[in-house]
């Protein structure tokens, strides 16, 4: 091509010649041109011929390859690619590792040149390893993304801008039944359908919704998943728009979760909180709830009726706990078997039951009732070779529109009638009345739950004591500690209140106020005496507390603290509680009679059966009864019961104490009769202990 004719341009031979000068002279521009653009290409360019010879190698191939052109130049072309037979119009890839232990990736386009030239084959060669990178990264976080939507718990199905699906990972087709393969392409709605958990309507397809408003939906309400076989999953579900980058919306995706287990696990709590884990009946919580609503629309007459066991105690104390649950179980089964599917039937706590009657006129209620009586009555609930027998007191109370009543009226209303029924020999009913004379006294005794309760949180309790003096005795007497409440500055008296006390369990914590700011007065008066001096004093203690093994160690305990002079204390206590508690009351009496306190027997003479328990207990007096002492001057029987009784507590060493001496007849009877002592109006009215003494010692709260 560099070569060049000479002739004369004016003949025909000059001319051809011209024309051949510049053919050559533009092929070599040309070739020089190519030369240069595939020295600088990039890409590689390889040449050989049909039988594998390569011929050439751009300068862009030699760093592909990391190769000397020269050097390879005459070889076989295998030995860039060793493992692939090249042919005209294939592609093929080739991996590569360099000096520096790098992978490349190279791709070759192999086209057919001049045959017999020394280019009869081409082959372009690229480098794609960032393209092959980026493929296999994309690749990995497809896979990892196909993973994690096949692992998840939730649902998820995408579709395009027209509403037809383009995926669904495994629990999506778990819940919906349809295969990817049958759902690819389908209309969403037809392969997700939704139904109200309510009224079992039709719901608009979230993925149409989010399509059509461009904007994620949130649900938090469950709906039902209709499977492909007609089942139902409870679902909660919510959908997004996907867009491009560019904010386009290209289609949506559904999530959703299967809580069929979440229901499940929301409905057994609300089960026990609703429910009595014995039973299985309504507890006292629900019981009130529905109550409420009742009581809130009086329309239509109501009953409601509360149950509390009898003879119950006797199998727990027989028996042990577990018998005595196995008989409420069986007590609950009776309960439903008498009512209706309207009523309600709930176990209150303990052995005490309940019956909301809806829409029942009371003589129904009593009948349906005297049904459960009967049953229970006849029942016999039999445990490890013992047989027992029950009873059951019933208080209904009606509610009716004419009487409206709130939730606490009607419950202690039901509680008092029931109480009543106790009362009057168990194993009955009592219907409430709004006027019952039984009904109200236990109304006003309820009353006095929370005015005792303010009384020991204030301490607005007194301590007054009433003297017990020496009639033909030949010591001296001692003072009687007594108890006043104090309200608005009127005190009242121990017989209005000490009857609820007792009904409903203060007795033990009334005693542990008196004995503890007893004993401080006590106390302070022994540290400011001179002569060792503070008198003689007696304080009563409650069956309540001396059946509670913690009071009667404490009360040994503040004794022993207070280091009172031997006999400054005396301690009643009545008969009956001293025979139904023989043993722990005289271990207590032991106990305390070593710390040099005394004992006296209260109001003795009302069971005869104490004498032959008096060998049994070591008390120093004997407080006889005031029935027999008010009318001893003129009636020979209650006279001969008082000299029995001072006889018997003379030959067993023990003094005598006359109660309620309130005219100077009954006292010289009861002198002339050797009586030691006698307490009454007669010989002192009770004050407070502050007065009895000189002593300015403050008396309490301590």
């Amino acid at each position: 091509m560099h070569q060049r004719i000479d002739a004369d341009p004016f003949t025909e031979v000059g001319e051809i010649a011209a024309g051949y000068n510049r053919v050559s002279a533009a092929l070599e521009r040309a070739v020089g041109h190519t030369q240069v653009m595939l020295r600088k290409l990039r890409d590689g360019v390889i040449t050989w011929q049909s039988d594998g010879t390569l011929t050439g190698l751009n300068p862009g191939a030699e760093a592909l390859f990391g190769v000397n052109a020269q050097q390879l130049v005459g070889q076989p072309v295998s030995k860039l690619f060793p493992n692939n037979t090249l042919h005209p119009g294939a592609r093929h890839e080739v991996k590569l590792r360099t000096k520096e232990q790098q992978v490349r990736y190279l791709e070759i386009q192999v086209s057919e040149g001049a045959i017999g030239s020394a280019s009869e084959c081409s082959g372009m060669v690229r480098d794609i390893t960032e393209r092959k990178q980026l493929q296999e990264q994309l690749n990995r976080e497809r896979d990892l993304a196909r993973i994690t939507l096949a692992s998840i718990g939730d649902g998820v199905i995408t579709c395009d801008v027209s509403g037809n699906i383009t995926f669904m990972n495994t629990e999506a087709q778990r819940l919906t039944g349809w295969t990817l393969e049958d759902a690819i392409n389908q209309p969403i709605q037809i392969v997700y359908q939704l139904y109200d958990d309510v009224n079992e309507q039709l719901i608009n397809n979230p993925a149409r919704q989010v399509l059509t408003q461009h904007e994620a939906v949130q649900y938090s309400e469950h709906c039902q998943l209709l499977h492909r076989y007609s089942k139902r999953h409870p679902i909660q579900h919510s959908a997004a728009p996907i867009r491009s980058r560019r904010g386009i919306t290209l289609g949506a995706v559904v999530v959703f979760q299967d809580v069929s287990l979440t229901q499940k696990l929301s409905e057994q709590l609300n089960y026990q909180a609703t429910h009595d884990n014995l039973t299985g009946l309504v507890n006292r919580r629900a019981f009130e709830t529905v109550l409420t609503k009742l009581l809130e629309h009086p329309e239509h007459s109501h009953v409601l009726c509360y149950l509390d066991l009898d003879q119950f105690k006797i199998v727990n104390d027989t028996c042990g706990h577990l018998a005595g649950d196995e008989l409420l179980r069986q007590v609950a089964v009776k309960l439903k078997t008498h009512v209706r599917n309207s009523d309600t039937v709930a176990r209150l706590g303990g052995d005490e039951f309940a019956l909301i009657l809806p829409d029942c006129p009371l003589d129904k209620a009593a009948h349906i009732c005297e049904a459960v009586r009967t049953d229970i009555e006849c029942y016999r609930f039999v445990w490890q070779n013992h047989t027992f027998g029950i009873g059951v007191s019933i208080g209904l109370v009606p509610i009716t529109p004419a009487h409206p009543m709130h939730l606490s009226d009607a419950l202690h209303a039901a509680d008092a009638a029931c109480h009543i029924a106790k009362e009057a020999g168990r194993n009955r009913i009592h219907s409430h009345q709004p006027s019952d004379r039984h009904l109200l006294e236990r109304h006003g005794e309820l009353q006095w739950i929370q005015r005792l309760q303010n009384a020991l949180d204030n301490d607005t309790f007194r301590l007054f004591a009433q003297p017990v003096s020496a009639v033909c005795g030949t010591k001296p007497g001692y003072q009687e500690i007594l108890l006043r409440l104090e309200e608005n500055g009127i005190l009242i008296s121990p017989g209005s209140f000490l009857p609820a006390a007792e009904r409903y369990h203060f007795m033990t914590r009334i005693d542990r106020w008196v004995i503890r700011n007893t004993l401080a007065w006590l106390t302070d008066r022994h540290r400011g005496s001179d002569d060792n001096e503070i008198g003689y004093w007696g304080i009563n203690l409650s069956g309540e507390s001396l059946s509670d093994s913690a009071f009667c160690h404490e009360l040994i305990q503040q004794v022993r603290k207070a280091g009172l002079p031997a006999g400054s204390l005396c301690f009643e206590i009545t008969e009956s509680t001293a025979i139904a508690q023989l043993s722990k009351v005289s271990e207590l009496i032991q106990s305390l009679k070593a710390l040099g306190c005394k004992f006296a027997l209260d109001d003795f003479g009302t069971g005869l059966s104490s004498f032959s328990y008096l060998k049994q207990l070591p008390v120093n007096y004997i407080k006889i009864d005031g029935s027999f002492i008010r009318n001893i001057h003129h009636d020979p029987i209650d006279k001969a019961m008082v000299q029995a009784i001072h006889a018997v507590g003379k030959a067993l060493e023990i003094d005598t104490i006359a109660e309620h001496v309130e005219t100077q007849e009954t006292l010289d009877t009861l002198r002339s009769l050797g009586i030691e002592y006698a307490q009454g109006y007669l010989l002192g009215r009770p004050e407070a202990i502050t007065e009895t003494t000189d002593n300015s010692i403050r008396v309490m709260p301590r």
